[in-house]
C-alpha cells in the first residue's frame, strides 16, 4: 500500500504543478517549431483515441488484488500532404510509441513505431467520407520478440449539425455545454508471438464497430468521454468470437487549458491491449496532451 501512497502523491504533486505551467503557457511563442511539427499523446492508433493525452495511470482491478501502475506516451512528428490541390487528400506522419504496465497479469514494456495516414475522399460533399490506416511495428522488450499490428478505420464527419464530428451545442453557440461524435467501421490484424509454442507466431483480426463521443460540461474544464467499441473475431478457432468493450473517461482540466488533466477512467470488456482477456478497471489518470 506504500507504493500506492506514494503514486498517488506524485499524480497530486504533478497536477498542482501542472496548474502553474498552464498559466505560464498561455504566453509560449504559438509559431514554435515543437508545436507546430511535433503532438504528444496517449497513442496514435488511427481512431479519435488519439485525443487521449499521454497518461499516467494507477488502477484499481475490480476482479482481483491485482493494483497496478502504467505509462502510456506516443510522439506523432511532421505530416506529409499529398494531392493537397484536388479534391482527395492523403496525409502521412510516422509515429514513435512506448506503453509499460506493472500488471502482474499482462505485464508490458513496448516500444513501438510506425506509419499513420489519413485519407479524405471529398471536398464538397455535405457528409465526408474518410479512411484512416496505421500499420505499427512493436519491440516486446520483457520478452525480446517482435510484433506487426494494422488497422483501417472508415468513418464520416461533417460541418452540418447533427452529423458526425460537427460540434453540437445547447441552446446557442456560447453555451458551455458542447460536444461531438464518430461512428468507426474498422478491421484489425495482429501478429504476435504465441508464449506456448516456441518460435511460432499467432495470427489474430477481427472486424469492429466503434462509437467515440467527447462532450464537455465546461469549456477547458470538464469533459467526459464515451468510447465503445464491438469486436467479432474472423478466426474459427476462438472460445468467444463477439468482444465488446466499454471505455469512459471523466477529466478536469485546471487552469482553463487543455493540455494537462487529472481524470477517472472506466474500463470493462474484452480488452485487446491484455490479449483480449476480459477486464474491469478503474484508474486514475494525470494527462498530458500536446
Amino acid at each position: 500500500m506504500k507504493s500506492k501512497r506514494y503514486i498517488y502523491s506524485i499524480i497530486a504533486f504533478l497536477f498542482l504543478s501542472s496548474i502553474s505551467f498552464s498559466q505560464s503557457k498561455k504566453d509560449d511563442d504559438k509559431s514554435s517549431w515543437f508545436k507546430d511539427n511535433v503532438s504528444i499523446r496517449k497513442t496514435f492508433d488511427g481512431s479519435k483515441n488519439e485525443k487521449k493525452p499521454a497518461a499516467f495511470t494507477l488502477f484499481e482491478n475490480h476482479k482481483s488484488d491485482n493494483d497496478y501502475f502504467s505509462a502510456d506516451i506516443a510522439i506523432k512528428f511532421i505530416e506529409w500532404e499529398l494531392f493537397g490541390n484536388s479534391n482527395q487528400i492523403l496525409t502521412l506522419f510516422p509515429v514513435i510509441e512506448y506503453h509499460k504496465s506493472s500488471n502482474e497479469e499482462d505485464e508490458k514494456d513496448k516500444l513501438s513505431v510506425g506509419l499513420n495516414g489519413e485519407y479524405y475522399f471529398g471536398e464538397n460533399l455535405t457528409l465526408k467520407p474518410y479512411l484512416l490506416s496505421n500499420f505499427v511495428f512493436k519491440r516486446n522488450l520483457l520478452e525480446n520478440k517482435n510484433e506487426l499490428k494494422y488497422t483501417a478505420q472508415f468513418s464520416f464527419f461533417s460541418l452540418k449539425k447533427g452529423f458526425p464530428g460537427a460540434t453540437w451545442r445547447f441552446n446557442d453557440k456560447e453555451s458551455n455545454y458542447r460536444g461531438t461524435y464518430y461512428p468507426y467501421l474498422g478491421f484489425e490484424y495482429n501478429e504476435i508471438p504465441n508464449l506456448l509454442v516456441d518460435g511460432t507466431t499467432e495470427h489474430l483480426s477481427n472486424l469492429f464497430v466503434r462509437l467515440f463521443v467527447d462532450f464537455w460540461f465546461l469549456p477547458q474544464t470538464v469533459q467526459v468521454i464515451f468510447n465503445g467499441t464491438y469486436r467479432n473475431l474472423l478466426s474459427e478457432e476462438n472460445i468467444k468470437d463477439d468482444l465488446p468493450l466499454l471505455n469512459l473517461s471523466l477529466n478536469y482540466y485546471p487552469g482553463k487549458q487543455e493540455n494537462i488533466s487529472i481524470g477517472v477512467d472506466y474500463k470493462n470488456g474484452y480488452d485487446p491491449e491484455a490479449k483480449y482477456n476480459l477486464v474491469e478497471t478503474t484508474s486514475l489518470n494525470l494527462k498530458v496532451n500536446f
